[in-house]
């Protein structure tokens, strides 16, 4: 009972049952914001392995490439095993992985340890997200995301706010790494959510998806746009203190605004939220262009927060709606987690190869890029029905005129 008066706000409207929104809403949430905290983390990681600086550098692309490699490693795997056995050993390896730096600490392992923590991710990724599309309605799923979003970045928020007021050390971050993974597991008996796909499909079918095409290619243009706008920052200690104040901020409004575009895209579709949460992130790259300094960094990184809530939630969704059977593990792995990749990707690239580009210059860009994404999401169809959107108007419409009609009769009743 308590439970459930907990989750009544969350699930205000929705017919999926507590346990199952509650088992979906820890899974995932907690992988994505153990994701984003290994992330921020990742660099103080590895320096525990190693104080090669270029080692660090080659472990993240190590990270990011075998988290990718996995990823469709684990879709195949999906096929061939029951879902409850892959989500079971995957969790379990990403609290052994989360714990590795502190058994390895001075060991000098950096390669090692970045591939685990990689194969920890993406091995079970897809089947996660797999397991979202299959225990949602697709009238609910964008609320169900937009939840998800809210509960990931609210964790993230919470502990990027303690690491930089207790500066945590590299034990302080496994432990936190660890419970993160290890809440996963509680989520497991709560509920089970049988594979609705009978048979198999192929990944060119997913490839060569036109519908999936016009919603994916805004998504990395979106990460290839955010990844390259670190290359605006200095690395100076003043304004790596205004990233870590914005940081704090971004996580908030993303948190905010993820739940919003949630409950919007249920009402109104998916397109709307994508399109304001692009153009949003477009002013935000012209604001950070006319002056960089420690307040714009501050402004654009909330504005970048709230761009971020609104697509996580969407596109934590579009994978699901569009995906057909037999394929949703594939439609996560490329429509949700390579563009993730490119984006972490591309925020160490300038370190890498020493590019310095103006930054009018590369603002300009990336608003052009952010404004002309806009169009294949357009072009797209929307993937809520509209029989669905016209049916919640009419529930809406006569639910006011009822409420009218029964205060009207209260008033002649006096």
């Amino acid at each position: 009972m308590l439970q459930e008066v907990n989750l009544r706000l969350f699930r205000k409207g929705l017919t999926i049952s507590p346990k199952r929104f509650t088992s979906v809403t820890i899974l995932v949430s907690t992988t994505l914001a153990w994701f984003f905290v290994t992330v921020i983390f990742f660099e103080d990681i590895l320096l525990s392995q190693t104080s090669d600086i270029s080692l660090v550098y080659l472990g993240e692309v190590l990270f990011f490439g075998s988290s990718a490699f996995f990823a469709v490693l684990g879709s195949w795997i999906d096929e061939k095993i029951s879902r409850r056995k892959l989500l079971i050993t995957w969790v379990g390896l990403g609290i052994f992985a989360s714990a590795a730096p502190a058994i390895f600490v001075g060991a000098n392992l950096p390669e090692f340890v970045s591939i685990l923590l990689g194969l920890s991710l993406g091995l079970g990724f897809p089947c996660c997200m797999a397991y979202l599309a299959d225990c949602t309605v697709v009238e609910e799923r964008a609320r169900i995301s937009g939840t998800i979003v809210f509960v990931t970045f609210i964790l993230a928020f919470l502990i990027f706010a303690a690491s930089s007021l207790f500066s945590f050390g590299i034990m302080e971050t496994v432990l936190v790494l660890v419970l993160l993974r290890a809440i996963s597991l509680f989520a497991l008996p709560l509920d089970y959510c049988n594979k609705k796909d009978q048979k198999n499909s192929s990944w060119m079918s997913v490839l060569t998806n036109k519908e999936f095409a016009f919603y994916i290619v805004p998504w990395i243009l979106f990460n290839v746009a955010g990844g390259l706008s670190w290359w605006l920052i200095p690395q100076t200690p003043e304004f790596q203190q205004a990233v870590s104040t914005g940081t704090i901020l971004r996580y908030a409004t993303a948190a905010i605004f993820g739940l919003v575009s949630g409950v919007v895209a249920d009402r109104i579709g998916r397109k709307k939220p994508i399109v304001v949460g692009l153009i949003s992130l477009g002013v935000g790259f012209a604001f950070l262009g006319l002056a960089t300094s420690s307040l714009s960094i501050i402004v654009y990184l909330t504005i970048s927060g709230f761009a971020w809530g609104s697509f996580l939630a969407i596109y934590l969704a579009v994978p699901g709606d569009l995906a057909f059977s037999g394929a949703k593990g594939k439609f996560y792995a490329i429509g949700a987690f390579a563009p993730l990749i490119i984006y972490m990707s591309l925020d160490a690239t300038p370190e890498l190869s020493g590019i310095n580009i103006p930054a009018g210059l590369l603002s300009g860009a990336l608003s052009a890029m952010i404004f002309l994404s806009v169009v294949p999401v357009l072009r797209a169809s929307e993937t809520l029905p509209q029989a669905l959107i016209r049916e919640r108007k009419l529930k809406e419409h006569i639910k006011k005129v009822t409420e009218l009609v029964q205060k009207s009769e209260k008033t002649k009743g006096r």
